[in-house]
């Protein structure tokens, strides 16, 4: 490879690097003595404590895992030499010791005129699904608060200061996590950053009813993974393309809101299926409102809905050029319906090509729903079956009998001859 890159001025040869990994770029440091020192230069900077971590159980050696990670990033911040950084990443949980070290670390990705900042200062002990509510590791400096040039933040377990956020003038794509954010610092949020087009929040909380709505917005991907707030969910943004919803069920409003072409809903969360219909009436209402031309959706919903549920569906003709919208088709989520004759829409048999179930495991009210796509899609391509996962050792034939369902999928009449049924 040296031979290969020989005729590269350095300069050149860091700009290739710099589309490295991190990791990645540290291992080419073994090519040549020309290289050693080379990767040193990249302009994307990754500083991850769990790449220090060996496989240790004493916490003394965990310590001075986490020691040797302090003094390498200190003596590359001491010997870097290049004007500019592109990205910049700091992993490092418990910082609190260490706080005089992460400061430093800020402020060189900030004199170096950083554009995508990323500061995650979580326990990977807390878990995706861990209820409680930490208080924040660590402290936003003032002085990134001036970096006018900054397009891209995510901010773990860090406070910080949303009436500040009014000189992220350049900022497009933010994400929130393990913090507490209420939900006037969101509507302050969104004014003060008017160019932001991605937007994600993980686990957080005391938002209450949080709106995301505003006809200048320019948000196109907006994500809400385990955060807590109580009654609703309000959005209305014109550009919206992209929409997560990951937590307990809420009520949805949709204020004006256009069609969007990718949505996905999971409700897992959710501890136990509410059969008395609570559960059903807000999913109903909340899937008639809805209007997208992909919507994925977890098999709580499937379970939980055993009405009459209108699903609003934007039709396409698979070149990415819509169709009229149509109204609401009218699907009844009960056993007896999936097994009548009943009047197609249209969008079931000429549009419809891709459909995925997530947490599939094996009910009647999902394999009733399956065989009902199957006889219907005649242009389906790509049916993609997730099984529901193992949780612990007690859920392994739970598993496997969810498994052995979605195989003899395959054996089921279909209109499709092209179809694909995958299982994962």
């Amino acid at each position: 490879m040296e031979d290969y890159f020989s005729f590269l001025p350095d300069p050149i040869i860091v700009l290739i690097i710099s589309y490295l990994a991190f990791r990645d770029a540290a291992r080419t440091s073994v090519l040549s003595q020309r290289w050693r020192h080379l990767w040193r230069s990249t302009k994307n900077i990754e500083f991850d404590e769990t790449l220090f971590m060996r496989e240790v159980e004493s916490r003394e050696e965990r310590e001075l895992c986490r020691r040797d990670f302090i003094y390498f990033v200190r003596q590359w911040i001491l010997d870097y030499q290049e004007p500019v950084v592109d990205m910049f990443r700091l992993a490092f949980s418990h910082p609190k010791q260490y706080q005089l070290e992460m400061e430093n670390c800020v402020r060189f990705a900030i004199a170096h005129g950083v554009k995508r900042l990323d500061l995650d200062f979580c326990d990977p002990a807390w878990g995706e699904y861990n209820s409680d509510e930490p208080p924040p590791s660590f402290a936003l400096p003032s002085c990134v608060y001036r970096n006018r040039v900054l397009e891209s933040l995510r901010l773990y377990s860090c406070s910080f200061h949303v009436s500040r956020f009014n000189t992220f003038t350049a900022l497009k794509d933010l994400s929130i996590g393990w913090s507490e954010l209420k939900s006037f610092a969101l509507s302050a949020l969104l004014v003060n950053c008017p160019l932001l087009e991605s937007l994600s929040l993980k686990k957080c909380w005391n938002l209450d009813d949080p709106v995301i709505s505003g006809p200048k917005l320019k948000l196109r991907s907006l994500v809400m993974d385990k955060c807590a707030f109580i009654y609703r969910f309000t959005v209305g943004a014109p550009l919206l393309r992209s929409l997560s919803y990951s937590g307990a069920v809420s009520e949805f409003v949709f204020l004006n809101q256009p069609p969007v072409e990718k949505v996905e809903l999971d409700f897992g969360l959710e501890p136990d299926i509410d059969y008395e219909g609570t559960y059903g009436d807000v999913i109903r209402e909340l899937l008639g409102d809805l209007k997208c031309t992909t919507l994925t959706v977890c098999s709580f919903m499937l379970q939980a809905v055993e009405g009459t549920i209108f699903l609003s569906i934007l039709p396409g003709d698979g070149s990415g050029r819509e169709r009229d919208y149509a109204p609401p088709s009218e699907l009844r989520g009960n056993n007896v319906f999936w097994r009548q004759q009943e009047p197609v829409s249209p969008c079931m048999i000429e549009t419809l090509r891709i459909v995925e179930m997530k947490g599939f495991g094996g009910e009647p009210n999902e394999l009733l729903l399956v065989k009902y796509l199957l006889r219907h899609g005649h242009v389906m391509e790509t049916l993609n079956i997730i099984v529901k996962r193992q949780m612990g050792h007690g859920d392994a034939d739970t598993e496997s009998n969810s498994r052995s369902w979605a195989e003899m999928l395959q054996y089921y009449a279909r209109a499709s001859s092209g179809l694909q049924i995958l299982i994962s």
